[in-house]
């Protein structure tokens, strides 16, 4: 096969291979991440997530407890961080399980109702009817499940809960390929440091490709600069997403310690065949003096070393 074209196919394989290379990257991030319902937990837990979304809650139940004469302090104890816990992670086990994820407020709504007889029996109050005070309390459950939902998991679900169901199959498939890829290369190539040479471009193509995002978005502070109303749901937003992009800035590292590898790889292996040639060389010297033709005329080492250098000669 001409050089060239042996250059430009294997060339367009290594493209191949490092694009394949960048998809299992993203795959196995995303798999541990947005679509592993433990992560946005984790995340919501260091990120003082249900501290701020319990503040959140308050500050809109007292705007509705104004309208109904209620005092401020009487919302202390209505909300907690437990009861706010528990509830979202309800919610996001039904939405990753392919559920319908819907918020249960009965523990709120028993909690809303039991500090209301309190409030009211501690005040001396009068209810005018049952029915204002069963709205009361369904308006308050109202705004409760309202501020637990997540923005866009509903409009996303259906898609969310598919990828997660196929991605197992996808970096399964794509780690097939990769193999596949690598084999092709190495079984192809008579000359084994020219199949770590290709390799070497591919993964080296993946480190620039999967840490250019996060070393962008990372450097520049993008993420903090996204305008999200709700303080809880933006470092919950931030935290998640700077995350991701740490896990990808790791998977480009990898990338790159693997490329060194393969590059002190292919340099020892040019280095052992430059040992093979000086000695073939000096055996030719040998041969050609006559030193080892007078004595071996008839023997099958003269054959041997002319093809041994051939062979050397060619694997340049």
């Amino acid at each position: 096969m001409n050089s060239k074209v042996r250059h430009i196919i294997y060339g367009i394989i290594s493209f191949v291979l490092s694009f394949v290379l960048f998809l299992i990257s993203f795959a196995i991030v995303l798999q541990s991440t947005i679509l592993n319902p433990s992560y946005i937990m984790d995340n919501m837990n260091t990120s003082n997530y249900f501290v701020d979304k319990r503040d959140e809650i308050k500050e809109s139940l007292v705007d509705l407890g104004y309208a109904s004469g209620l005092d401020e302090k009487f919302f202390e104890n209505v909300v907690d961080e437990v009861t706010i816990h528990d509830n979202t992670q309800a919610y996001l086990n039904s939405f990753y399980a392919g559920e319908k994820a819907k918020i249960d407020t009965t523990a709120f709504k028993q909690k809303f109702n039991s500090e209301l007889d309190s409030y009211i029996s501690k005040n001396n109050l009068k209810v005018a009817n049952d029915g204002s005070r069963e709205y009361l309390i369904n308006q308050a459950a109202n705004i409760y499940a309202a501020a637990l939902r997540i923005p866009l998991f509903a409009t996303l679900s259906v898609y969310l809960v598919a990828l997660k169901n196929m991605m197992p199959l996808i970096i399964g498939g794509l780690a097939v390929l990769v193999a596949i890829l690598c084999v092709i290369i190495i079984f192809t190539n008579s000359w084994k440091h020219r199949a770590v040479r290709y390799i070497c471009y591919s993964t080296s193509a993946a480190f620039l490709t999967v840490g250019i995002i996060p070393a962008v978005l990372l450097s520049t502070g993008y993420m903090s600069k996204i305008n999200i109303d709700s303080r809880a749901f933006y470092n919950l937003f931030v935290q998640s997403m700077n995350n991701i992009l740490i896990a990808l800035a790791i998977c480009s590292v990898i990338f790159f310690i693997v490329s060194i590898g393969l590059f002190f790889l292919h340099k020892s292996i040019i280095r052992f065949l430059l040992i093979v040639k000086y000695r073939s060389f000096i055996l030719y010297f040998h041969i050609a003096s006559g030193d080892l033709v007078r004595k071996k005329r008839k023997s099958a080492e003269i054959p041997i070393t002319v093809r041994l250098l051939k062979v050397n000669r060619d694997c340049w």
